[in-house]
């Protein structure tokens, strides 16, 4: 269960998971829980961190987020839809909306960077899947834009010389590019100049192998002077029907970006992607990695004792750990920004990595570390993967 696992930081949507069946939601009130066990587990949080006397706050919408000053707080509990948060397009930026994923992003990095053991952060920006499903590609390429934002807003609290920052995703989508006489500067929504040579009718040049826009009423010319609600809503067409589009099986590119040397030696190439998580761990010196770091730690402590100089965050950074203890990492801080679902739910998933290293230091002692820190941003976004170490 989620609240089990004692994370620091949980934000996004789904607040009907969290709640009783007999109660009301506090932003939807004719919308009651789904739980069947009765268990309010926003209250059971809540319970938990007082009895800790741990401060925490729990918001559900962007006024009270905006409050949120991260000096303060080492918990926090956000949950801003009663399903899924909202599509960007659709989000209600009010006071009593719902904040943005970068700035759910940002407010969770603000906690997590106060503690000196590191962090790991996940972000998910799943709804771009959700979009492909729909045959709807104008809000899945804003959400994209969501997603790049949000990575530009982490990238901008982070030293990427010593942070590692990974995204990636798990799956593709049958969403395809067409078009035989489509000239330079086409809109990217828009048709291609000339109609199929089979039925006469136009085609977008963003198609589906399958899903709802399978009709000819998704194939017509768009209306001119059409209303954004009309855009935005518009469905591409798909050759086979189906209520709900299906993923794709193509290769998913992986982009990661940090220490130079960490990245090209580990992130080049084409891999499965079950090697990802191994890549990052190795890093991080976490898993079957954390005895190696160990052994190398106190090689590395040999050499300060010995005045030989050691030099962190060059080639020697990957094997070094973070204690000579073992790995201190502190993984108790996830950042959930889709309702339902994770990286199975073909979201795209940015992780970020922070190794600080003593930039050089030989003043070692065997109660010291040539790495003061070591953390992990992950970010997800749908249909596509973005990893970031640093």
């Amino acid at each position: 269960m989620l609240i089990l696992f004692d994370f620091k930081v949980i934000l996004g949507g789904g607040r009907r998971h969290w709640l009783p069946k007999v109660a009301q939601d506090p932003e939807q009130p004719t919308d009651e829980g789904r739980r069947l066990d009765g268990r309010n587990l926003i209250d059971d949080w809540i319970r938990d961190k007082k009895k800790r006397n741990i401060k925490a706050e729990y918001v559900w919408n962007n006024s009270q987020l905006d409050k949120i000053d991260a000096k303060n707080v080492d918990y926090l509990l956000g949950l801003f839809a009663y399903s899924h948060m909202e599509f960007e397009v659709d989000r209600d930026k009010g006071q009593n909306g719902d904040p943005p994923l970068s700035e759910m992003a940002v407010k969770a990095l603000s906690i997590l960077q106060k503690n000196n053991k590191g962090f790991f952060l996940f972000v998910e920006s799943g709804r771009i899947d959700h979009a492909h499903h729909y045959n709807n590609p104008y809000r899945a390429l804003e959400e994209t834009l969501v997603l790049e934002s949000t990575l530009e807003a982490i990238m901008s609290k982070v030293d990427l010389s010593d942070t590692l920052i990974v995204v990636t995703a798990d799956h593709s989508h049958v969403m395809t590019m067409g078009g035989l006489a489509t000239p330079r500067g086409n809109d990217i929504l828009g048709v291609d100049v000339k109609p199929s040579d089979v039925d006469g009718l136009p085609y977008s040049t963003l198609l589906y192998g399958n899903g709802p826009g399978h009709s000819a009423e998704h194939r017509l010319v768009p209306m001119v002077n059409a209303t954004d609600a009309e855009t935005h809503n518009r469905l591409h067409g798909a050759a086979v029907p189906r209520q709900w589009a299906t993923h794709g099986g193509e290769d998913v590119p992986v982009y990661a970006a940090g220490p130079h040397g960490i990245t090209q030696a580990l992130f080049s190439g084409t891999f499965d992607q079950s090697y990802v998580p191994h890549a990052i761990a190795y890093v991080a010196c976490l898993a079957e990695h954390a005895e190696r770091c160990r052994r190398q730690d106190a090689e590395a402590v040999n050499r300060s004792n010995s005045d030989a100089t050691f030099t962190a965050g060059k080639a020697g950074v990957l094997g070094v750990g973070p204690s000579s203890q073992g790995c201190s990492v502190d993984t108790n801080a996830v950042t959930r920004t889709a309702a339902t679902g994770g990286a199975k739910s073909g979201a795209a998933i940015v992780l970020a990595s922070s190794v600080l290293s003593d930039n050089g230091s030989s003043k070692q002692t065997n109660n010291t570390n040539p790495l003061l820190n070591l953390g992990y941003a992950l970010i997800a976004a749908a249909a596509m993967l973005v990893v970031a170490v640093t």
